[in-house]
């Protein structure tokens, strides 16, 4: 290999925060790359650090190439919406050419021995002024981009579309690079990089692969590129108009270096078999591409969060029989065979029944699905300690019949979770909190209860997809028992025939409130629009009247959302409050519900 690309920051990690205000993470970053050039002879390598220009903290990309460090350049804009904050940490380059330590930083290309290089920065690709632009008109044949580029169902797509776009409109080898695995607590970054050339993809890593680090790698014909260029009367054209190009770009010469060029046996190898007829695409038969890639991602940010944090020996998962703890067993019980040594003894399960309101069918499914993904399973009884509690909570209101329902249902809640926190304790395991994204949107959790955990694997999937993903794994693997969990309607089994959607509303019209109202950012009018057309089953009046319940419980919930522990992000749509959506604790919404209550189809 002649050049390597790496993902963004990757000397020092992308997801810093406010880890970066500390001067010696750019200091060490330094250190190490200049450790990282020494070893270089022969070879040209792309690598991401943060670097200090005078006194302001930015994103870089150095490239490195037989012992030296060669340039640097510097990220220019800085993504500022959903999971991303980078402008409160990250200053953006402006353009022009700058020094860091002594070394040429800011707009740069490189002439290397076999050919003219450059690159970019992740957002830098996605922005409508993208700085290749004017790096390929001053002569770069290459451009390289170094990506942390977070996982959510087919962004892969997207990307390969993005890249292959921009190799072709602007006659370049386009190489993305992009972060696999967990980084640093909750974001699942899905690898899957791409070497592209006006004529297609050359090279696609792996998606998604449960190894420390992937490489794909291509044999490309830099002479194709000046054929392309001069045969195109278009890019002529524009290249003759901007022949000084509008951005400051310096030329860095690194061509000191030794060449030797790929073998044309190894370019003949990555041509195709017939010039004329595409190679037809892979059957997916009964294979769902989504849901592969949500549940795999889900696997992966689960065994990387384990793994990295290093102090625990097991996951534990308190399994009731429904469909959440179902998906977490199922999700650890994956993530435990990628585990360095093996899955042996990685998981443990239990059923914490309610002599008066578990069911001897919630247990028959938990029991049957931990036998089936050979995980052991134990029961063990609340009762004793939740007529303890209830009777200090009669205590504290004044006796038994001032104790609500809620705060009855609640007390076994709260009884399993300090159970399970204490056997966390005494067998450092990871405890997993169950919760789904319906669930949190609306507050149907307990706190101090089945919030309290260690780590929350699927709190950014909603209830319908739960289902969804549970019932496509159980074809797609064999595992019968998911499909007695998934015909027990959902309940918490804290009351007599207690139900959720009884409790709530049906599943598949919550998840459409809030899809609509958190992500599309309608009004409760409009929401209520919409289900109106798209659940035609239910009466118009009976929606509006969901509609509202939805609002009232949404808005009532952030100070519960505020509380959560830190949880696994794999789809657009994220409640979480520190880094997905911020949204405000106190509020009053009666002007929308009035709205709502006065709305016509």
């Amino acid at each position: 290999v002649h050049l390597v690309v790496t993902p963004e920051l990757s000397l020092s990690g992308y997801s810093l925060e406010d880890r970066i205000w500390w001067p010696d993470i750019a200091k060490r970053s330094w250190r190490a790359l200049e450790d990282l050039a020494s070893t270089s002879q022969g070879i040209a390598a792309f690598v991401g650090l943060p670097v200090v220009v005078n006194g302001l903290m930015h994103n870089g990309a150095a490239l490195i190439s037989d012992g030296a460090i060669r340039g640097v350049l510097l990220k220019k804009y800085l993504p500022t919406y959903g999971i991303f904050y980078e402008g409160r940490n990250w200053t953006p380059w402006v353009g022009g050419v700058t020094s860091v330590q002594g070394i040429p930083a800011g707009d740069l290309v490189f002439k290397l021995p076999f050919g003219v290089v450059s690159g970019e920065i992740c957002e830098d690709l996605w922005s409508v002024q993208e700085p290749n632009r004017d790096r390929v008109l001053a002569g770069a044949e290459i451009i390289c981009n170094l990506s942390a580029s977070p996982f959510t169902p087919l962004k892969s797509v997207r990307r390969r579309r993005l890249v292959t776009h921009t190799a072709e409109r602007l006659g370049c080898v386009y190489a993305y690079s992009n972060l696999l695995g967990l980084d640093n607590s909750r974001l699942v970054f899905d690898g899957g990089g791409f070497i592209a050339t006006p004529e297609g993809v050359a090279a696609e890593g792996d998606l998604l692969s449960f190894e420390k680090w992937t490489m794909a790698s291509a044999v490309v014909n830099l002479d194709d590129l000046n054929r392309f260029r001069s045969e195109n009367t278009t890019w002529r054209e524009y290249a003759a108009h901007n022949i000084t190009c509008e951005a400051d770009v310096k030329t860095i010469d690194a061509s000191d270096g030794a060449f030797i060029a790929a073998s044309v046996d190894d370019y003949i190898k990555e041509l195709p078999e017939d010039f004329y007829v595409e190679p037809a695409p892979e059957p997916v038969g009964d294979r769902n591409p989504y849901l592969d890639e949500l549940f795999d991602a889900l696997v992966l940010g689960l065994r990387d969060y384990f793994a990295k944090v290093g102090v625990f020996n097991c996951f534990l998962v308190a399994l009731s029989g429904g469909r959440d703890s179902a998906l977490c067993l199922l999700a650890a019980a994956y993530a435990a065979r990628h585990l360095e040594g093996g899955a042996e003894g990685r998981v443990e399960s239990v059923y914490l029944p309610s002599d008066a309101y578990s069911t001897s069918g919630t247990r028959n499914a938990a029991e049957a699905l931990a036998q089936a993904l050979n995980v052991p399973f134990r029961v063990v009884s609340i009762e004793e300690e939740s007529k303890v509690a209830l009777a200090k909570a009669a205590e504290l209101a004044g006796g038994e019949d001032k104790v609500t329902s809620l705060a009855r249902q609640n007390i076994q809640a709260r009884v399993r979770g300090t159970m399970m926190l204490n056997w966390a304790n005494n067998v450092s395991g990871l405890l997993l909190v169950t919760s789904n994204l319906s669930e949190a949107a609306v507050g149907y959790t307990t706190t101090g209860g089945d919030n309290q955990g260690g780590y929350s694997p699927i709190a950014n999937i909603p209830k319908t997809l739960v289902s969804r993903l549970l019932d496509y794994i159980a074809e797609r693997d064999g595992i019968a028992p998911l499909k007695e969990v998934l015909a027990i309607p959902p309940s918490a089994e804290l009351a007599d025939g207690q139900t959720d959607e009884d409790d709530l509303m049906p599943y598949a019209v919550l998840d459409d409130l809030l899809y609509l109202f958190a992500r599309r950012r309608l009004s409760f009018p409009d929401c209520w629009r919409v289900l109106v057309r798209r659940h035609p089953n239910h009466d118009a009046e009976q929606l509006r009247e969901w509609t509202a319940k939805f609002g009232k419980l949404f808005a009532a919930s952030q100070w519960k959302r505020e509380q959560l522990p830190v949880a696994l992000k794999l789809l657009d749509l994220d409640l979480d409050p520190k880094t997905g959506f911020r949204f405000p604790v106190t509020q009053s919404i009666e002007n929308e519900l009035a709205e709502l209550a006065e709305a016509q189809v």
